[in-house]
């Protein structure tokens, strides 16, 4: 068995996505010993959330972050809004946030590039997702918390920890286990192909350039 499986740590992370990676940055950076764990052979391919809003930027500036990621994005200057062939609005958003903040506007970057860019900075701290992992159960013991992780080829270990951060989504094992649900409704919309060109044309609208 591979001793990376049987490994103990302070904290057990279970879900790489951007939320996930960010604690773990944070948390090594504060010198706490992390293990992330994710299901996935890989991280995204796909766009998902598009928006970094200032909140999180003016967070990835105390850690070193913001310059590199505002250089990766686009900043988005507004929207144009057509009907039937003619414009019919625009919204500005370049400096939504003018005296607020360091960061005064919205940044287009792609979840799947934010992915990568955040396990790459996770990686110059000798930190590895662990991918095709999957957290079984966990019971508490005392000050500690007992987990059963499981790889997808059937290896399965118990793995000692001070606390596990549930950062897997809606359908969240740590959530499950703990038995705290995630109450809210799904909202299923079907767009016109108008939709797509309004995306195309807030594209447009976009400044600057991604590296």
């Amino acid at each position: 068995m591979s001793p990376e499986l049987t490994r103990s740590a302070e904290v057990l992370i279970v879900g790489a996505g951007p939320t996930g990676l960010v604690l773990a940055l944070w948390l090594k950076r504060l010198g706490v010993d992390v293990r992330i764990i994710d299901e996935t052979r890989e991280p995204g391919t796909t766009s998902r959330a598009l928006a970094v809003h200032a909140r999180t930027l003016e967070l990835y500036d105390q850690m070193g972050l913001a310059g590199d990621v505002v250089e990766r994005g686009l900043k988005f200057a507004g929207v144009n809004v057509w009907v039937r062939g003619k414009l019919a609005g625009h919204a500005a958003f370049g400096d939504i946030g003018k005296g607020l903040s360091p960061f005064p506007y919205v940044l287009m970057f792609p979840q799947d590039q934010h992915e990568r860019f955040l396990i790459e900075r996770l990686r110059g701290f000798g930190v590895e997702v662990e991918r095709l992992t999957s957290l079984v159960g966990f019971s508490e013991q005392g000050d500690r918390v007992m987990a059963d992780l499981e790889r997808s080829d059937g290896a399965r270990a118990k793995c000692q920890f001070a606390y596990v951060a549930g950062c897997d989504g809606a359908h969240s094992r740590v959530r499950e286990v703990l038995g705290s649900g995630f109450p809210g409704v799904g909202r299923h919309h079907a767009f016109p192909s108008s939709a797509a060109r309004c995306a195309r044309i807030l594209w447009a609208s976009c400044e600057g350039t991604s590296s």
